[in-house]
Protein backbone atom coordinates (compact mmCIF):
# COMPACT_ATOMS: atom_id res chain seq x y z
CA UNK A 1 0.00 0.00 0.00
CA UNK A 2 1.70 3.19 -1.15
CA UNK A 3 2.09 6.26 1.04
CA UNK A 4 0.93 9.81 0.45
CA UNK A 5 3.43 12.38 1.70
CA UNK A 6 1.86 15.60 0.40
CA UNK A 7 0.32 16.78 3.67
CA UNK A 8 1.52 20.37 4.10
CA UNK A 9 1.37 22.96 6.85
CA UNK A 10 -1.54 24.64 5.02
CA UNK A 11 -3.63 21.51 5.43
CA UNK A 12 -4.29 21.69 9.19
CA UNK A 13 -7.59 20.04 10.07
CA UNK A 14 -9.54 18.56 12.95
CA UNK A 15 -7.00 16.35 14.59
CA UNK A 16 -5.93 14.62 17.74
CA UNK A 17 -2.91 15.97 19.61
CA UNK A 18 0.18 16.20 17.44
CA UNK A 19 2.44 17.83 20.03
CA UNK A 20 5.63 15.94 20.80
CA UNK A 21 5.19 16.58 24.50
CA UNK A 22 1.69 15.15 24.91
CA UNK A 23 1.06 12.02 26.93
CA UNK A 24 1.82 8.88 24.90
CA UNK A 25 1.97 10.88 21.66
CA UNK A 26 3.67 9.19 18.72
CA UNK A 27 5.50 11.55 16.37
CA UNK A 28 4.95 10.69 12.73
CA UNK A 29 7.54 11.74 10.18
CA UNK A 30 5.22 11.43 7.22
CA UNK A 31 1.49 10.93 6.80
CA UNK A 32 0.35 7.47 5.82
CA UNK A 33 -2.37 6.60 3.35
CA UNK A 34 -5.47 4.98 4.84
CA UNK A 35 -4.45 2.44 7.49
CA UNK A 36 -0.90 1.72 6.42
CA UNK A 37 0.33 3.15 9.76
CA UNK A 38 -1.48 0.35 11.61
CA UNK A 39 0.73 -2.65 11.10
CA UNK A 40 -0.06 -5.08 13.88
CA UNK A 41 -1.44 -8.64 13.76
CA UNK A 42 -4.05 -7.73 16.38
CA UNK A 43 -5.67 -5.38 13.83
CA UNK A 44 -5.91 -7.97 11.08
CA UNK A 45 -9.32 -6.64 10.01
CA UNK A 46 -7.71 -3.34 8.97
CA UNK A 47 -6.30 -5.03 5.87
CA UNK A 48 -9.74 -6.37 4.93
CA UNK A 49 -11.80 -3.17 5.02
CA UNK A 50 -9.95 -1.71 2.02
CA UNK A 51 -10.13 1.94 3.13
CA UNK A 52 -13.71 1.90 4.48
CA UNK A 53 -14.89 2.13 8.09
CA UNK A 54 -18.60 2.09 8.85
CA UNK A 55 -19.68 3.68 5.61
CA UNK A 56 -16.89 6.25 5.60
CA UNK A 57 -14.20 6.20 2.93
CA UNK A 58 -10.80 6.94 4.43
CA UNK A 59 -8.69 9.42 2.48
CA UNK A 60 -5.52 10.06 4.47
CA UNK A 61 -4.13 10.32 7.99
CA UNK A 62 -4.14 13.84 9.42
CA UNK A 63 -3.09 13.37 13.04
CA UNK A 64 -2.10 11.04 15.89
CA UNK A 65 -2.45 11.08 19.65
CA UNK A 66 -2.26 8.88 22.70
CA UNK A 67 -5.61 7.18 22.08
CA UNK A 68 -6.31 7.38 18.40
CA UNK A 69 -5.32 8.07 14.81
CA UNK A 70 -7.35 10.69 12.94
CA UNK A 71 -8.16 10.38 9.23
CA UNK A 72 -9.78 12.59 6.67
CA UNK A 73 -12.73 10.58 5.39
CA UNK A 74 -15.72 10.97 3.10
CA UNK A 75 -19.26 10.33 4.32
CA UNK A 76 -20.72 8.31 1.45
CA UNK A 77 -24.32 8.78 2.59
CA UNK A 78 -24.36 12.54 3.19
CA UNK A 79 -21.65 13.32 0.63
CA UNK A 80 -19.46 15.38 2.95
CA UNK A 81 -15.93 15.28 4.32
CA UNK A 82 -15.52 14.26 7.94
CA UNK A 83 -12.71 13.47 10.36
CA UNK A 84 -12.76 9.96 11.80
CA UNK A 85 -10.77 8.95 14.86
CA UNK A 86 -9.83 5.26 15.14
CA UNK A 87 -8.49 3.75 18.35
CA UNK A 88 -4.79 2.93 18.21
CA UNK A 89 -3.69 -0.75 18.07
CA UNK A 90 -2.40 -0.76 21.65
CA UNK A 91 -5.71 0.69 22.85
CA UNK A 92 -7.88 -2.11 21.46
CA UNK A 93 -5.71 -4.68 23.23
CA UNK A 94 -6.64 -3.17 26.59
CA UNK A 95 -10.26 -3.42 27.74
CA UNK A 96 -9.84 -0.47 30.10
CA UNK A 97 -8.38 1.69 27.32
CA UNK A 98 -11.18 0.69 24.94
CA UNK A 99 -13.73 1.71 27.54
CA UNK A 100 -11.85 5.00 28.00
CA UNK A 101 -11.94 5.59 24.23
CA UNK A 102 -15.68 4.93 24.16
CA UNK A 103 -16.27 7.21 27.15
CA UNK A 104 -14.29 9.90 25.36
CA UNK A 105 -16.73 9.73 22.43
CA UNK A 106 -19.75 9.66 24.73
CA UNK A 107 -18.49 12.62 26.77
CA UNK A 108 -17.71 14.71 23.72
CA UNK A 109 -21.03 13.80 22.11
CA UNK A 110 -22.89 15.33 25.08
CA UNK A 111 -21.28 18.71 24.45
CA UNK A 112 -23.29 20.87 22.07
CA UNK A 113 -21.46 24.19 21.85
CA UNK A 114 -20.15 26.14 18.84
CA UNK A 115 -16.73 26.37 20.49
CA UNK A 116 -16.37 22.60 21.02
CA UNK A 117 -15.89 19.96 18.35
CA UNK A 118 -19.08 17.93 17.74
CA UNK A 119 -19.47 14.16 17.41
CA UNK A 120 -21.49 12.91 14.44
CA UNK A 121 -21.30 9.18 14.88
CA UNK A 122 -19.43 6.34 16.60
CA UNK A 123 -19.22 2.59 16.22
CA UNK A 124 -17.18 -0.59 16.02
CA UNK A 125 -16.26 -2.49 12.89
CA UNK A 126 -14.49 -5.76 13.53
CA UNK A 127 -11.60 -4.71 15.79
CA UNK A 128 -11.78 -1.02 14.88
CA UNK A 129 -13.37 1.38 17.38
CA UNK A 130 -14.04 4.81 15.93
CA UNK A 131 -16.01 8.02 16.17
CA UNK A 132 -16.72 10.70 13.58
CA UNK A 133 -16.29 14.48 13.84
CA UNK A 134 -16.70 17.46 11.50
CA UNK A 135 -13.82 18.10 9.15
CA UNK A 136 -12.90 21.69 9.98
CA UNK A 137 -10.64 23.84 7.86
CA UNK A 138 -8.20 25.88 9.90
CA UNK A 139 -4.96 25.95 11.83
CA UNK A 140 -4.33 25.06 15.43
CA UNK A 141 -3.55 27.93 17.77
CA UNK A 142 0.07 26.90 18.25
CA UNK A 143 0.89 27.23 14.55
CA UNK A 144 -1.22 30.37 14.29
CA UNK A 145 0.69 32.07 17.12
CA UNK A 146 4.02 30.95 15.64
CA UNK A 147 3.07 32.65 12.37
CA UNK A 148 2.43 36.03 13.99
CA UNK A 149 5.16 38.65 13.64
CA UNK A 150 4.58 39.85 17.22
CA UNK A 151 2.59 38.74 20.27
CA UNK A 152 -1.11 39.52 20.24
CA UNK A 153 -2.43 42.80 21.59
CA UNK A 154 -4.16 42.72 24.97
CA UNK A 155 -7.62 43.22 23.48
CA UNK A 156 -7.09 40.53 20.83
CA UNK A 157 -5.80 38.02 23.38
CA UNK A 158 -8.67 38.86 25.73
CA UNK A 159 -11.33 38.43 23.03
CA UNK A 160 -9.88 35.10 21.91
CA UNK A 161 -9.52 33.78 25.47
CA UNK A 162 -13.10 34.81 26.29
CA UNK A 163 -14.35 32.53 23.50
CA UNK A 164 -12.15 29.64 24.63
CA UNK A 165 -13.06 30.12 28.30
CA UNK A 166 -16.78 30.15 27.50
CA UNK A 167 -16.44 26.85 25.63
CA UNK A 168 -14.48 25.33 28.51
CA UNK A 169 -17.08 26.62 30.97
CA UNK A 170 -19.79 24.82 29.01
CA UNK A 171 -17.82 21.60 29.35
CA UNK A 172 -17.40 22.16 33.09
CA UNK A 173 -21.12 22.79 33.50
CA UNK A 174 -21.70 19.48 31.75
CA UNK A 175 -19.44 17.82 34.33
CA UNK A 176 -16.39 17.35 32.08
CA UNK A 177 -12.80 18.47 32.72
CA UNK A 178 -10.62 18.64 29.63
CA UNK A 179 -7.21 18.11 31.38
CA UNK A 180 -5.12 18.78 28.27
CA UNK A 181 -5.91 22.33 27.17
CA UNK A 182 -3.09 23.76 25.05
CA UNK A 183 -2.69 25.61 21.72
CA UNK A 184 -2.43 22.33 19.78
CA UNK A 185 -5.93 21.45 20.99
CA UNK A 186 -7.49 24.75 19.94
CA UNK A 187 -8.36 24.91 16.24
CA UNK A 188 -8.55 28.38 14.74
CA UNK A 189 -11.42 27.68 12.36
CA UNK A 190 -11.80 29.77 9.24
CA UNK A 191 -14.69 32.22 9.30
CA UNK A 192 -16.88 32.90 6.27
CA UNK A 193 -14.50 35.69 5.30
CA UNK A 194 -11.54 33.30 5.38
CA UNK A 195 -9.98 34.66 8.58
CA UNK A 196 -8.73 32.29 11.28
CA UNK A 197 -10.60 33.83 14.20
CA UNK A 198 -13.07 31.28 15.59
CA UNK A 199 -11.50 28.96 18.20
CA UNK A 200 -12.81 25.42 18.59
CA UNK A 201 -11.71 23.17 21.46
CA UNK A 202 -10.51 19.75 20.27
CA UNK A 203 -9.27 16.45 21.67
CA UNK A 204 -11.16 15.05 24.59
CA UNK A 205 -8.74 12.13 24.80
CA UNK A 206 -7.86 13.04 28.39
CA UNK A 207 -11.23 14.45 29.46
CA UNK A 208 -12.90 13.14 32.60
CA UNK A 209 -16.10 13.57 34.55
CA UNK A 210 -15.70 15.70 37.67
CA UNK A 211 -16.86 12.77 39.83
CA UNK A 212 -14.80 10.14 38.01
CA UNK A 213 -11.77 8.29 39.36
CA UNK A 214 -10.10 9.14 36.04
CA UNK A 215 -9.90 12.76 37.23
CA UNK A 216 -7.16 12.02 39.76
CA UNK A 217 -3.36 12.00 39.80
CA UNK A 218 -3.03 8.22 40.02
CA UNK A 219 -1.53 8.69 36.56
CA UNK A 220 0.02 11.98 35.46
CA UNK A 221 -1.64 13.08 32.23
CA UNK A 222 -1.57 16.17 30.07
CA UNK A 223 1.22 18.21 28.49
CA UNK A 224 4.17 19.32 30.66
CA UNK A 225 4.14 23.01 29.69
CA UNK A 226 0.40 23.42 30.22
CA UNK A 227 -0.64 21.15 33.10
CA UNK A 228 -1.55 22.60 36.50
CA UNK A 229 0.70 21.91 39.52
CA UNK A 230 -1.87 19.55 41.03
CA UNK A 231 -1.77 17.48 37.84
CA UNK A 232 1.97 17.04 38.36
CA UNK A 233 1.57 15.26 41.67
CA UNK A 234 1.74 11.56 42.33
CA UNK A 235 -0.99 10.09 44.49
CA UNK A 236 -4.76 10.17 44.38
CA UNK A 237 -5.33 13.93 44.25
CA UNK A 238 -8.65 14.92 42.66
CA UNK A 239 -8.40 17.07 39.55
CA UNK A 240 -10.97 19.89 39.37
CA UNK A 241 -12.13 22.41 36.74
CA UNK A 242 -9.61 24.86 38.23
CA UNK A 243 -6.87 22.71 36.67
CA UNK A 244 -8.22 23.75 33.26
CA UNK A 245 -8.17 27.39 34.40
CA UNK A 246 -4.42 27.10 35.03
CA UNK A 247 -3.96 25.78 31.47
CA UNK A 248 -6.03 28.68 30.12
CA UNK A 249 -3.70 31.03 32.01
CA UNK A 250 -0.65 29.45 30.37
CA UNK A 251 -2.20 29.92 26.92
CA UNK A 252 -3.11 33.55 27.70
CA UNK A 253 0.47 34.13 28.90
CA UNK A 254 1.76 32.65 25.63
CA UNK A 255 -0.57 34.77 23.50
CA UNK A 256 0.75 37.92 25.20
CA UNK A 257 4.47 37.10 25.38
CA UNK A 258 5.18 34.39 22.82
CA UNK A 259 6.42 32.01 25.51
CA UNK A 260 5.04 29.89 28.33
CA UNK A 261 5.67 30.79 32.00
CA UNK A 262 7.64 27.55 32.48
CA UNK A 263 9.20 25.32 29.85
CA UNK A 264 9.59 21.75 31.14
CA UNK A 265 10.43 19.23 28.44
CA UNK A 266 9.22 16.16 30.35
CA UNK A 267 6.86 15.21 33.14
CA UNK A 268 9.83 14.76 35.48
CA UNK A 269 10.90 18.36 34.83
CA UNK A 270 7.29 19.51 35.15
CA UNK A 271 6.96 17.98 38.62
CA UNK A 272 10.07 19.85 39.79
CA UNK A 273 9.44 23.17 38.05
CA UNK A 274 5.74 23.47 38.86
CA UNK A 275 6.40 23.04 42.57
CA UNK A 276 9.79 24.69 43.03
CA UNK A 277 10.25 27.35 40.32
CA UNK A 278 8.67 30.77 40.68
CA UNK A 279 6.62 32.15 37.80
CA UNK A 280 7.67 35.52 36.43
CA UNK A 281 4.91 37.95 35.51
CA UNK A 282 4.31 38.47 31.77
CA UNK A 283 5.59 42.03 32.14
CA UNK A 284 9.05 40.50 32.51
CA UNK A 285 8.84 39.54 28.81
CA UNK A 286 6.61 42.43 27.75
CA UNK A 287 7.20 45.57 29.88
CA UNK A 288 4.39 47.58 28.23
CA UNK A 289 1.75 45.07 29.31
CA UNK A 290 -0.87 46.55 31.62
CA UNK A 291 -0.90 45.74 35.32
CA UNK A 292 -4.50 44.56 34.97
CA UNK A 293 -3.65 41.96 32.33
CA UNK A 294 -0.68 40.77 34.36
CA UNK A 295 -2.94 40.38 37.41
CA UNK A 296 -5.42 38.30 35.36
CA UNK A 297 -2.64 36.03 34.08
CA UNK A 298 -1.14 35.50 37.51
CA UNK A 299 -4.53 34.79 39.08
CA UNK A 300 -4.99 31.93 36.61
CA UNK A 301 -1.48 30.67 37.37
CA UNK A 302 -1.72 30.50 41.16
CA UNK A 303 -0.24 27.24 42.41
CA UNK A 304 -3.00 26.96 45.01
CA UNK A 305 -6.24 26.16 43.08
CA UNK A 306 -8.28 28.03 45.71
CA UNK A 307 -6.56 31.28 44.69
CA UNK A 308 -7.44 30.95 41.00
CA UNK A 309 -10.65 32.11 39.36
CA UNK A 310 -13.69 30.26 40.66
CA UNK A 311 -14.64 29.29 37.11
CA UNK A 312 -13.75 29.78 33.47
CA UNK A 313 -16.75 32.12 33.17
CA UNK A 314 -15.26 34.28 35.98
CA UNK A 315 -12.06 34.53 33.93
CA UNK A 316 -14.05 35.49 30.83
CA UNK A 317 -15.97 38.13 32.82
CA UNK A 318 -12.74 39.70 34.13
CA UNK A 319 -11.28 39.80 30.62
CA UNK A 320 -14.46 41.49 29.39
CA UNK A 321 -14.12 44.11 32.14
CA UNK A 322 -10.54 44.69 30.96
CA UNK A 323 -11.76 45.25 27.39
CA UNK A 324 -14.51 47.60 28.60
CA UNK A 325 -12.07 49.61 30.69
CA UNK A 326 -13.75 48.66 33.98
CA UNK A 327 -11.94 47.66 37.21
CA UNK A 328 -11.03 43.98 37.27
CA UNK A 329 -11.39 41.58 40.19
CA UNK A 330 -7.92 40.03 39.92
CA UNK A 331 -5.25 41.39 42.22
CA UNK A 332 -1.51 40.96 42.12
CA UNK A 333 -0.08 38.62 44.78
CA UNK A 334 0.03 40.37 48.16
CA UNK A 335 2.68 40.24 50.85
CA UNK A 336 1.06 37.34 52.71
CA UNK A 337 0.65 35.33 49.51
CA UNK A 338 4.29 35.84 48.56
CA UNK A 339 5.29 34.91 52.12
CA UNK A 340 3.15 31.76 51.90
CA UNK A 341 4.71 30.90 48.55
CA UNK A 342 8.24 31.16 49.93
CA UNK A 343 7.25 28.96 52.85
CA UNK A 344 5.61 26.32 50.73
CA UNK A 345 7.71 26.35 47.57
CA UNK A 346 10.86 28.23 48.52
CA UNK A 347 13.56 27.75 51.15
CA UNK A 348 11.97 29.85 53.90
CA UNK A 349 10.61 26.82 55.79
CA UNK A 350 14.11 25.35 55.93
CA UNK A 351 15.53 28.68 57.09
CA UNK A 352 12.93 28.82 59.86
CA UNK A 353 13.68 25.22 60.79
CA UNK A 354 17.39 25.88 61.19
CA UNK A 355 16.58 29.08 63.11
CA UNK A 356 14.42 27.12 65.56
CA UNK A 357 17.24 24.62 66.12
CA UNK A 358 19.69 27.49 66.59
CA UNK A 359 17.40 29.26 69.08
CA UNK A 360 17.12 26.18 71.28
CA UNK A 361 20.84 25.52 71.41
CA UNK A 362 21.71 29.20 71.80
CA UNK A 363 19.20 29.76 74.62
CA UNK A 364 20.39 26.64 76.43
CA UNK A 365 23.98 27.91 76.22
CA UNK A 366 22.91 31.44 77.17
CA UNK A 367 21.05 30.24 80.28
CA UNK A 368 24.00 28.05 81.27
CA UNK A 369 26.36 31.02 80.96
CA UNK A 370 23.97 33.11 83.03
CA UNK A 371 23.85 30.51 85.79
CA UNK A 372 27.65 30.24 85.84
CA UNK A 373 27.85 34.05 85.99
CA UNK A 374 25.59 34.09 89.04
CA UNK A 375 27.46 31.32 90.81
CA UNK A 376 30.82 33.01 90.28
CA UNK A 377 29.69 36.40 91.57
CA UNK A 378 27.53 35.19 94.45
CA UNK A 379 29.27 32.00 95.49
CA UNK A 380 29.44 33.00 99.17
CA UNK A 381 25.93 34.34 99.47
CA UNK A 382 23.99 32.42 102.16
CA UNK A 383 21.22 30.21 100.77
CA UNK A 384 22.59 30.07 97.22
CA UNK A 385 23.79 26.52 97.66
CA UNK A 386 20.31 25.49 98.76
CA UNK A 387 18.92 26.50 95.35
CA UNK A 388 21.30 24.19 93.51
CA UNK A 389 19.09 21.02 93.68
CA UNK A 390 16.13 23.03 92.44
CA UNK A 391 18.18 24.41 89.56
CA UNK A 392 19.51 20.97 88.51
CA UNK A 393 16.03 19.45 88.75
CA UNK A 394 14.61 22.24 86.57
CA UNK A 395 17.36 21.96 83.96
CA UNK A 396 17.24 18.15 83.66
CA UNK A 397 13.47 17.60 83.74
CA UNK A 398 12.17 20.79 82.10
CA UNK A 399 14.74 22.82 80.21
CA UNK A 400 16.66 20.09 78.37
CA UNK A 401 13.59 18.10 77.19
CA UNK A 402 11.85 21.28 76.09
CA UNK A 403 14.86 22.46 74.10
CA UNK A 404 15.33 19.03 72.51
CA UNK A 405 11.66 18.91 71.49
CA UNK A 406 11.97 22.42 70.05
CA UNK A 407 15.05 21.43 68.07
CA UNK A 408 13.22 18.34 66.82
CA UNK A 409 10.32 20.52 65.63
CA UNK A 410 12.81 22.64 63.70
CA UNK A 411 14.26 19.48 62.14
CA UNK A 412 10.74 18.44 61.10
CA UNK A 413 10.32 21.75 59.30
CA UNK A 414 13.59 21.21 57.44
CA UNK A 415 12.31 17.78 56.36
CA UNK A 416 9.03 19.34 55.09
CA UNK A 417 6.83 17.44 57.49
CA UNK A 418 3.07 17.14 57.10
CA UNK A 419 2.54 16.74 60.84
CA UNK A 420 1.03 20.19 61.36
CA UNK A 421 -0.57 19.24 64.69
CA UNK A 422 2.77 18.68 66.39
CA UNK A 423 4.22 21.93 65.05
CA UNK A 424 1.09 23.81 66.14
CA UNK A 425 1.36 22.27 69.63
CA UNK A 426 5.03 23.24 69.93
CA UNK A 427 4.20 26.75 68.72
CA UNK A 428 1.58 27.13 71.46
CA UNK A 429 3.95 25.77 74.13
CA UNK A 430 6.72 28.12 72.95
CA UNK A 431 4.35 31.07 73.21
CA UNK A 432 3.32 30.11 76.74
CA UNK A 433 6.97 29.61 77.71
CA UNK A 434 7.84 33.02 76.27
CA UNK A 435 5.14 34.66 78.41
CA UNK A 436 6.29 32.80 81.51
CA UNK A 437 9.87 33.92 80.99
CA UNK A 438 8.78 37.50 80.34
CA UNK A 439 7.13 37.65 83.76
CA UNK A 440 10.61 37.45 85.30
CA UNK A 441 11.27 40.91 83.87
CA UNK A 442 8.13 42.55 85.23
CA UNK A 443 7.68 40.97 88.66
CA UNK A 444 9.61 40.74 91.89
CA UNK A 445 9.74 36.93 91.82
CA UNK A 446 11.44 34.61 89.34
CA UNK A 447 10.87 31.04 88.20
CA UNK A 448 14.12 30.04 89.93
CA UNK A 449 15.41 31.16 93.34
CA UNK A 450 18.85 31.32 91.78
CA UNK A 451 17.92 34.69 90.19
CA UNK A 452 15.97 36.25 93.05
CA UNK A 453 17.25 39.72 93.89
CA UNK A 454 19.78 39.68 91.08
CA UNK A 455 18.40 42.26 88.66
CA UNK A 456 21.33 42.36 86.25
CA UNK A 457 21.48 38.60 85.82
CA UNK A 458 17.71 38.32 85.49
CA UNK A 459 17.62 41.04 82.84
CA UNK A 460 20.51 39.61 80.83
CA UNK A 461 19.08 36.08 80.81
CA UNK A 462 15.34 36.54 80.48
CA UNK A 463 15.45 39.58 78.19
CA UNK A 464 16.92 37.23 75.58
CA UNK A 465 14.93 34.09 76.40
CA UNK A 466 11.45 35.64 76.24
CA UNK A 467 11.74 37.26 72.74
CA UNK A 468 13.63 34.24 71.38
CA UNK A 469 10.83 31.85 72.28
CA UNK A 470 8.22 34.28 70.97
CA UNK A 471 10.09 34.28 67.63
CA UNK A 472 10.25 30.48 67.80
CA UNK A 473 6.50 30.33 68.37
CA UNK A 474 5.88 32.47 65.28
CA UNK A 475 8.19 30.38 63.09
CA UNK A 476 6.65 27.12 64.28
CA UNK A 477 3.19 28.54 63.61
CA UNK A 478 4.29 29.34 60.04
CA UNK A 479 5.69 25.81 59.77
CA UNK A 480 2.41 24.34 61.05
CA UNK A 481 0.43 26.32 58.45
CA UNK A 482 2.75 25.13 55.68
CA UNK A 483 2.57 21.51 56.91
CA UNK A 484 -1.24 21.78 56.93
CA UNK A 485 -1.23 23.01 53.32
CA UNK A 486 1.19 20.23 52.38
CA UNK A 487 -1.01 17.65 54.08
CA UNK A 488 -4.12 18.95 52.35
CA UNK A 489 -2.39 18.91 48.95
CA UNK A 490 -1.67 15.20 49.30
CA UNK A 491 -5.30 14.25 49.96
Amino acid sequence: MEKNTDLTSDDQRTRDDTGADSEATVVVGESSFLLSAIDAPQIWSARQIQGHVGGYELVREIGRGGFGIVYLAHDQKLKRDVAIKIARPEVVRDKVAVRRFQEEAQSAARLDHPGIISIYDCGVQDDLHYYVMPYLTGQHLGDWLAGLSAPMSESQAAELMIQIANAVQYGHESGIIHRDLKPQNILMQQTSSGELRKPVVLDFGLCAHTDSTVATTTRIAGTPRYIAPEQAMFGNRQITPKSDIYSLGVMLYQMLTGTTPLAPESFAEAVLMLHHTSIEGPQKHRPNLSNAMQAICLKCLRRDPDLRYESASALAADLQRLIDGEPIEAKSPGLMERFGYELYHGSLAKVFGWAVIGINFFIWAWAAIGAIFVWQRHLHVPGLAESLPEFIFFVVLVVMPFHLLGAHAGYMMICKTKNYRWLAFMSAISLVWSIVQATNLFSDGTTLRLYEGRVVATTLVFLVIAPAFFAQSCMLAAGAWTAWRRNRASV
